[in-house]
């Protein structure tokens, strides 16, 4: 099993960002592919099916949550591959320390070709480019204090 582990800072409180992480509203704009919710996000046994394309294959995945710990851990198990991701926030002054790590294998379905490209350096990048777009949309959307 391939691991993957990510740290950064986002310039929100904990609440902020937790609250923007389970909006499904926002799902799209800073992940990969499209999804749909069975429930809420931060509700243990929710389903999240995640639709992506690559080179013209299309793929789906069955996320369930299935540990929350409100603003603190969202952890997700993937089905039919097997995989978990993980989100853990600590607050950091008036900000949160976001780490996101995941284990998980490359999807059996996935024609050779593709998973030659699809190596951990492409799933790194592209949960680096996941983290940098929710930490940008996190930030942009802190209410203004009054």
């Amino acid at each position: 099993m391939n691991h993957i582990h990510m740290e950064t800072r986002i310039e929100a409180p904990v609440e902020h960002v937790w609250a923007y992480l389970c909006d499904p509203s926002h799902m799209d704009d800073w992940s990969l592919g499209k999804w749909d919710f069975s429930g809420p996000s931060d509700r243990v046994g929710t389903t999240l099916v995640q639709t992506s394309r690559m080179m013209g294959f299309e793929g789906k995945t069955t996320w369930t949550v299935v540990e929350v710990e409100p603003t603190r851990l969202l952890h997700l198990r993937s089905d039919p591959d097997p995989g978990d991701l993980f989100f853990r926030m600590e607050p950091d002054g008036n900000a949160t320390h976001l780490t996101v790590a995941t284990d998980y294998e490359m999807p059996g379905r996935i024609p050779g070709f593709l998973k030659n490209l699809m190596n951990k350096s492409f799933v790194e990048r592209q949960m680096r480019h996941q983290m940098e777009n929710l930490k940008a949309l996190a930030e942009a959307t802190v209410p203004a204090p009054a």
